[in-house]
Parts: C-alpha cells; structure tokens; sequence
C-alpha cells in the first residue's frame, strides 16, 4: 500500500482536495482509508473501496465537517484565536499512513510567503470593550508579529506572537490596557518588516448600534459595528395544545428582526461589509461575547454622487428567546 499524491500543504478546504493511492496488489482488493487529525490522531472520516488496485479519495468533505468557523465565548486581550480554519491531518490505510499536512479555509497563492486575509479598510472604530480580528496567511518559515500601541492620556504597547505557518486569526482589543486609549495603532511586522498598518478609534456607541462578526470571501473573520437601527420587528406565534378538554393556549414563540444601517462608507469598505450578505455565518457581538444570528432580507443603498454608500442589514434571531 502506498498513497501516491496528496494535495499540496496549505491547499484550501473548500475546494476538491484529491489524494491518490495503489495498493501494490497483484489482485484488487477492498481498502479501507481513514482520516485522522494530526494533533490527536482522532479519526475524522473514513472511506471503504472495494476491489480495487488503486483509487483516489476527495478528503476535503471531511475537513470541513470537522471545522466549524467559530469565535471564543469571551476575549479579553490581544491574542490569537482558534477560528476553525486550518486543520493538519494524515490518511492510513492497511497500517501505512501518509505524510501530514496542514489545510486551510482561505485560497491563497502559494507563491508567495504571506498574504494578508482581512478585506476592511484600515481605519476603523470600536468601542472600549470589543474586540476587531486580523486574518493573515503566512508559511511557517515566515516570522509574523503584531505590535499594538495605545495612544490617549499616556502610551503603552504589547506584541502579540502567533504560531507560525497556516492561516491565522488575532483579536485586537483595547482591554488589556490599564486606561482606556483614544487610539490604538495595530502594525503588522513580517520578518521583522511593517507590511501593514491599522489604525482604530476607540469610542462608546451610539445607542442601538450592533456590532456583527462574519466569514469574508477568505473564509477569515470580520466585525463592524453598525451605528444605527432603523426599525425592530417581533413577530409572536401563539401555539395550541390538544387536551382532553379541548384547545389550550401554550407557549408563545416570539422572533425578533432588526433592521441595521452602516455609516457612510468608501465603495471599498461598502464592498467589504457587502460580505456580509453570503457568509455561511454571522454573529452579533455584544461586547466581547458572540450570538449566532441569521439574516433576514438585506440590500445595498449606494449615493449614485460620490464614491460613498451605506449597507442595509436585515438580522434575525437564530435561537429561540434570544435578543437582538
């Protein structure tokens, strides 16, 4: 038995990832291919050929039933987070087993050594107590460290040091600092060479403002905080229960929808929160904590005058009895 090719490391989940295999039998015969996670070696699918010499697998299925995109119950400082977007994994068969690799959610060219995730613009706004994501691409020869300055009555910084190699995820927040900044100045050093820079303003909301997390077209991480709420919709479903007696009134299920309107934005950060509108998943952040939510109708309002817009967002609750 021996696997003959495997998707090149760093490969994207969500796309076909064909591993190729021969038997080295003289007769065909029935095989059995298991999936495993490298960091435990827990098996996370598994496919059985029948009488076959050699045979190929599509084990991106798998990997992404595996991974589930997801944010921390609570952030509290800068650091970086499991979002659910890489998984290092290896196949056996008949007691052989294949070299590991890593895979990762977003499709990146890999000629080149870091590429950077996020797709918002780099000036952005928060509040004291949130917390904003930066996704980026790096292979693991590849030194990536992020330096946080906090700019108000006084200055201090911290560096953040991700693990290096596969697609990752850092939490930006304004909380680890002993008094709240009017700024925070977020550089991004690969190599040891400032490759970006993001520049946050830290200030209370507006009341009604809600801030949302999604997945952008990279599969990484986005939060925005909409400033304001146009209107709120709850709609209540009486339902009835068949007793001896007759028809009596039960539990009242109530849905709750809001309507979300951003501030006036450049085309490209209006492109960027227009994201929002296909991700497979989008969370209300209340603070630092996140709420799966849904969509409901949504559009985009552009001025047809000048290059700026706003986007429309229709939420919706995704559990029954939670806010919005």
């Amino acid at each position: 038995m021996k696997f003959t090719s495997l998707p090149e490391a760093y490969s994207s989940f969500r796309e076909p990832l064909i591993c190729t295999f021969n038997t080295e039998s003289a007769v065909a015969k029935d095989v059995e291919i298991l999936i495993k996670r490298a960091d435990d070696d827990k098996v996370i699918g598994k496919k059985r050929l029948r009488k076959v010499k050699q045979g190929q697998i599509d084990i991106a299925p798998y990997l992404r039933n595996a991974l589930q995109p997801t944010i921390p119950e609570q952030i509290t400082t800068c650091t970086e987070i499991d979002a659910g977007t890489q998984i290092r994994v290896y196949l056996e068969a008949d007691g052989v087993v294949s070299e590991r690799r890593r895979y990762i959610a977003a499709k990146v060219d890999l000629e080149k050594d870091y590429m950077p995730l996020t797709t918002q613009i780099k000036y952005r706004t928060m509040a004291a107590d949130e917390f904003d994501v930066i996704s980026y691409f790096a292979y693991p020869e590849i030194v990536v460290e992020i330096l946080v300055e906090a700019y108000g009555k006084s200055y201090s910084y911290l560096r953040v040091r991700p693990d290096s190699g596969g697609q990752r995820t850092i939490a930006i927040t304004a909380l680890p600092f002993d008094e709240v900044p009017d700024e925070l100045k977020v550089s991004v050093e690969v190599d040891g060479v400032v490759e970006s820079i993001i520049h946050y303003q830290i200030k209370p909301n507006l009341k009604g403002s809600r801030r949302l997390a999604w997945l952008n077209r990279n599969s990484s991480l986005e939060t925005y905080t909409f400033p304001l709420r146009k209107s709120v919709l709850i709609e209540s479903t009486r339902r009835h229960i068949e007793t001896i007696w007759g028809k009596e009134a039960a539990q009242v299920e109530s849905h709750g929808q809001l309507k979300l309107l951003s501030a006036y934005e450049p085309a490209e950060q209006i492109e960027a929160l227009g994201e929002i509108l296909s991700s497979p998943k989008v969370w209300l952040i209340r603070g630092c904590r996140p709420q799966r939510i849904e969509l409901g109708v949504e559009r985009t309002l552009t001025s047809p005058r000048s290059e700026m817009g706003i986007i429309e967002v229709d939420i919706c609750t995704a559990k029954e009895g939670d806010e919005l």
